[in-house]
């Protein structure tokens, strides 16, 4: 059976496919104060990596899990449940077949009429922010014991570059209530709380204590995954891509 159909979780890989973001920015501070931004990006190559499906035993449990990453790549190369930055109430159950996720990279680009915006997470949020790099973990796990269809949550860590200034985004995550194919095509993770979005400048400056008030704030944001991207050396093609 085939990832791309209801059954087995997928053994550990990387995944390639096309998405997009519809999302709305909300000002918080300086002239713009309390203006709204709404907006759909073109749709953009995503890599993330998955691990060995496995048996979620509780946090006690301590698991650790490793991704199949090319020597080449900068990101984790593990992960264990402390490295979660954020999590759906409830999410993580016992005895459930397991997937965890690490995107690593997306160089999304789109000409607003207020100007270009960029958002950027993985090695090229690495490559161009290190000192206030953080990953993007997720994970997936199975409705039923084992296998799809599962739920699925991205906690995405990312920097967008807008006409309002450079910003860095809050640990929230993105959820996927229902999901029948990994990667999970067709499907629609939906922010579950708004994401106070913080000026890499006053990040910088305060040598990484969150501002009292964020900049602005993501106060929706949807993230449709459009289309599978088939082929070998994903990470390598995508990877030289963005680069250029």
């Amino acid at each position: 059976m085939s990832n791309n159909e209801v059954g087995p979780f997928p053994a550990a890989g990387i995944d390639g496919f096309l998405s997009h973001f519809v999302l709305t920015i909300q000002i918080n501070k300086g002239e713009r104060q309390g203006e709204l931004f709404s907006l759909t990006m073109p749709a953009a190559i995503q890599t993330v990596a998955r691990s060995e499906p496995f048996i979620y035993e509780g946090r006690s449990a301590n698991h650790t899990v490793e991704f199949p990453l090319p020597d080449e790549s900068a990101l984790p190369r593990t992960v264990s449940e402390e490295d979660f930055l954020t999590l759906p109430p409830g999410f993580f159950e016992e005895g459930k077949e397991t997937i965890w996720l690490q995107i690593l990279n997306l160089d999304a680009r789109h000409q607003t009429e207020n100007g270009p915006i960029r958002c950027i997470l993985g090695e090229t949020f690495n490559r161009e922010y290190p000192d206030i790099f953080q990953p993007s973990f997720g994970a997936a796990q199975s409705l039923g014991r084992s296998g799809l269809p599962a739920r699925l949550f991205f906690s995405p860590n990312a920097i967008l570059e807008t006409p309002f200034g450079n910003l860095h985004t809050r640990p929230k995550a993105l959820l996927g209530a229902h999901i029948t194919q990994l990667p999970p095509v067709g499907s629609s993770p939906v922010l579950l709380e708004s994401i106070g979005l913080d000026s890499v400048e006053e990040l910088r400056e305060g040598e990484g204590e969150l501002p009292s008030e964020p900049t602005a704030t993501l106060s929706a944001l949807a993230h449709p995954i459009d289309a599978l991207l088939r082929g070998e050396d994903l990470f390598e093609r995508v990877e030289d891509t963005i680069s250029r």
